[in-house]
């Protein structure tokens, strides 16, 4: 059975799978997308998912009450409830950014110091 061995992109050595720490030049192996990536890549898709929630919680009603003549409360009468509903939205959008930027990085060895 053939152990599977990855190089350092800053020193070239080779190291086994499932190290943590370059021989070579001492650097952080990280597996995947970092903790960082990972956070960053949720809060974008919180931001997008909240827009989304504000969009059509407050800006559909105005634009149905402008447009289509209706009578439309904002946040659909929900009151507080869309701030509520805002906030599962963006939930939702950190999680799916987050997921996002795991699957993008999966299966990648990289190195950094």
């Amino acid at each position: 059975m053939s152990v599977q061995t990855y190089t350092c992109g800053h020193c070239h050595f080779q190291f086994n799978g499932g190290v943590t720490t370059c021989q070579g030049c001492l650097g952080t192996v990280v597996w995947g997308a970092t903790q960082k990536e990972k956070h960053e890549a949720g809060l974008f898709g919180a931001v997008i998912g909240a827009g989304v929630g504000g969009l059509v919680m407050f800006g559909l009603p105005t634009a149905l009450n402008k447009y289509l003549s209706m009578d439309v409360a904002m946040g659909f009468g929900f009151g507080l409830g869309a701030l509520a509903a805002i906030a599962v939205l963006a939930a939702i959008g950190y999680v799916k950014g987050s997921l996002s930027a795991e699957k993008q990085h999966r299966g990648e060895c990289r190195t950094f110091r």
